[in-house]
């Protein structure tokens, strides 16, 4: 498709209040950068454990990547499934769907695609502890008691860890140290974009004024994470600083909440908005939001 710029179409202010629009289209493949950027912000590793009567250890081990969103957004997954050739999407409940990926040979897919394009975020940890839970299970290690203990261990340090459940049936496990986490740099504008169509957010604020009609119009482009991801939050407002100026400025602020543990990116100057963000929106920001 062109870009949407290009196009000038006559829109009813009203319909631009209740619809969704895209600047993907079904039958486009989306850029592998973009489908990390959107991990970071929106997937899981999860290694999943509990009893089970049919096998011999009593314990049934599984391994999954996952990603659940809002239905709205359905043709985003589909694109995504589209472009890996693995899992499937299905409606999770009344409002959101899932792409999931669970079969053991197309998980390979999922592990290759982060290697050759690796995730950003903390979330590189648990990928890390996910893929040697993984190794073992294709090893078939899973199904002796010994290998059980490897992926309990190793579990014990991913996501939220061991359920009480576990703790109390295997009380000897020695939890393997989560990996460390340093934030590498961003090196391809489509992982900005696919991290914002997860975790960004596109706001109009009218505020008060000192102008006669009292009031302002302002552009917001935020993204609040855990206070863990402060320096990725500080390596995406390097990123765009770096779009137009060869140094850091004032233009895009990242702020900290110690009691709620969050960290905020956020940039509302006119002069940001129409020279940082606004010109990454074609081709890299993908957005399955809406866009100003």
């Amino acid at each position: 498709m062109d870009l949407e710029r290009d196009y000038h179409v006559k829109i009813h202010a009203n319909q631009l209040l209740n619809r969704t629009y895209y600047t993907i289209s079904k039958n486009q493949v989306l850029n592998p950068w973009f489908i990390t950027g959107f991990s970071d912000a929106e997937s899981s590793f999860i290694i999943s454990i509990y009893k089970s009567t049919n096998i011999k250890l009593k314990w049934r081990v599984s391994a999954y990547f996952s990603i659940h969103i809002h239905e709205k957004d359905l043709l985003l997954l589909e694109l995504i499934h589209k472009t890996l050739g693995v899992g499937v999407v299905r409606k999770n409940n009344a409002n959101t769907i899932l792409f999931r990926v669970s079969v053991i040979e197309e998980l390979q897919v999922i592990i290759d695609h982060f290697k050759k394009y690796p995730l950003v975020s903390a979330k590189y940890s648990d990928f890390i502890l996910f893929e040697q839970c993984f190794n073992l299970i294709k090893q078939k290690e899973h199904l002796t008691q010994k290998g059980l203990e490897k992926i309990l261990a190793l579990k014990y340090n991913l996501n939220r860890g061991l359920p009480n459940e576990l703790k109390e049936a295997f009380p000897d496990i020695v939890p393997v140290v989560r990996p460390e986490y340093k934030f590498p740099g961003i090196s391809d504008p489509f992982w900005v974009s696919g991290f914002a169509s997860g975790d960004s957010s596109f706001s109009v604020s009218i505020e008060k004024s000192t102008s006669k009609i009292g009031k302002r119009v302002r552009l917001i482009f935020g993204t609040r994470l855990h206070i863990r991801d402060k320096d990725l939050l500080k390596g995406i407002a390097y990123y765009l600083n770096s779009l137009y100026f060869n140094e850091v400025n004032k233009e895009i602020n990242i702020h900290c909440n110690e009691n709620n543990n969050t960290a905020l990116l956020q940039i509302k100057t006119n002069s940001a908005i129409e020279n940082k963000v606004i010109p990454e929106a074609p081709p890299a920001f993908l957005l399955r939001r809406k866009f100003f």
